[in-house]
């Protein structure tokens, strides 16, 4: 069985120690594969030598289905030497350069070929290459590049080609044709748009009586970030939004559902980022700056 040739130091006269372990790492990993399959061949050449040095009176008294006849048997069928010789090999883990690392590599390789549109399998390919990682490991390259794609397009460090996945480029800009699209395709997007506004608007009223903030600021966030904003620099907690938002008092089991309501909608706006937590329990926002 061929294995891939061990991989190349760095040649680069500033290369950083960590680079140069991982590098040894690397080294090591493979001449410990390249052992193990020497080691497995050795002990195949070893089992047909035995086999095949038995005399004819000896083996005349080896019983049917043997360990020796077993041998020769599949010395003489090559199907059933190339299944011993296909034994499954489960590499490990290898330990990849931070995302940080990576996100630069992948906007370097974008940048170069800006214009053009590369395949995730060419991504992983050429980060494998810049890095130094043997092609035997290249799916575990490839997940983790993809996973940086993704997470990058949030930020908007590239794009993914529309209606092709496997496709990035630096910029969709520079495909004038992708981005005009039929008129048709753009209402029934907006349609979809309005469609999860709606549902999202039904979502956050699901434990809340009727409401006239929330009738005028669309949305439950709405409501909780106008009320901050009204009453900032004061902070605030659940029981005062709720009193804000209904004015004229709750009572029972309504307002202990409405309350949870708005203690939710606090807590989870907060970790959007809409608002902050000064304390448990108590929130401030910014005021909305003049424009």
């Amino acid at each position: 069985m061929w294995i891939e040739p061990p991989p190349k130091p760095p040649q680069e006269t500033e290369q950083t120690l960590a680079e140069l372990a991982h590098y040894y790492r690397q080294l090591i990993a493979y001449h410990q594969q390249a052992a193990a399959i020497a080691s497995s061949k050795l002990a195949q050449v070893d089992t047909l030598l035995t086999a095949t040095s038995v005399s004819p009176m000896a083996a005349s008294w080896q019983y049917p289905g043997s360990q020796a006849t077993a041998s020769l048997t599949s010395a003489r069928n090559p199907e059933l030497t190339a299944e011993i010789e296909e034994v499954p090999q489960i590499l490990p883990e290898i330990k990849l350069p931070t995302k940080d690392i990576l996100t630069k590599i992948i906007q370097e390789i974008l940048t170069s070929n800006k214009g053009k549109m590369l395949r995730l399998d060419y991504l992983s390919l050429e980060v494998a290459e810049k890095i130094s990682i043997l092609p035997l490991y290249q799916p575990q390259v490839k997940a983790r590049v993809q996973q940086i794609l993704q997470q990058g397009e949030d930020f908007g460090l590239w794009s993914n080609v529309p209606d092709s996945p496997e496709c990035w480029t630096l910029d969709l800009a520079d495909f004038p044709d992708l981005l005009n699209r039929p008129p048709s395709q753009s209402k029934t997007t907006k349609k979809r748009k309005r469609k999860s506004a709606k549902s999202k608007k039904s979502h956050n009223r699901t434990r809340l009586p009727p409401c006239n903030r929330i009738e005028q600021y669309e949305t439950l966030t709405g409501a909780i970030k106008a009320c901050l904003r009204q009453h900032y620099p004061k902070t605030m907690d659940a029981h005062e939004v709720l009193a804000w938002m209904y004015p004229e008092g709750l009572e029972g089991k309504t307002k202990t559902k409405a309350y949870q309501a708005v203690s939710d909608g606090l807590n989870k706006g907060c970790s959007r980022k809409h608002w902050q937590r000064v304390e448990i329990g108590i929130y401030t926002v910014e005021p909305e700056e003049p424009e």
